[in-house]
């Protein structure tokens, strides 16, 4: 059993639940909003909520008749590995690149790291302005993504130079 299965065995699964969306939300949301997504009813939510923010777990901002929850992920960094859906950036960046103009081939070159990969891109005039662009947005979620894109038969003279001779994984 891993660390997430023994806290969820430990904790009542509606509070799992509602912690896990929390801690995965990129915004503030309102308690209709966390309900849905939880699956968890209004009622309940609502009263697990309470009991979150005056544990401090989470925080509350209201203003007229509106309330919307929010996590500080710095404050509950030791829930981070066990509630957190860990980001596969390689596969998002796999999904985007591989059908963009001149790409035949991806490869995984060495092994990948939380946060971080390198990538080898195989192909001919390949456009690398819209791989640019979902390295960008890859790294507004805190992946680092390095690649270099060759063309077929520099790639095959490298391997024979001995210049890519770690680990290699083909992705496409």
């Amino acid at each position: 059993m891993n660390k997430r299965e023994v806290l969820a065995a430990l904790i009542d699964k509606k509070k799992a639940g509602i912690l896990h969306i929390l801690l995965n939300a990129s915004e503030e949301m309102y308690l209709k909003e966390i309900a849905q997504k939880s699956g968890v009813s209004i009622t309940s939510t609502f009263r697990i909520l309470q009991e979150f923010v005056d544990l401090t777990i989470i925080q509350r901002k209201e203003w007229k008749n509106s309330k919307v929850y929010f996590c500080e992920k710095n404050h509950l960094a030791f829930l981070k590995d066990l509630f957190l859906d860990p980001f596969d950036g390689v596969t998002e960046f796999v999904a985007a690149v591989k059908d963009v103009r001149g790409v035949k081939s991806i490869i995984l070159h060495g092994t990948q790291q939380k946060g971080k990969a390198n990538v080898l891109i195989i192909g001919e005039n390949i456009d690398a302005a819209p791989i640019e662009e979902i390295c960008t947005k890859l790294k507004t979620k805190s992946f680092e993504l390095s690649y270099l894109t060759l063309g077929r038969n520099q790639y095959d003279q490298m391997i024979k130079m001995g210049l890519y001779a770690g680990e290699k994984k083909v992705l496409v």
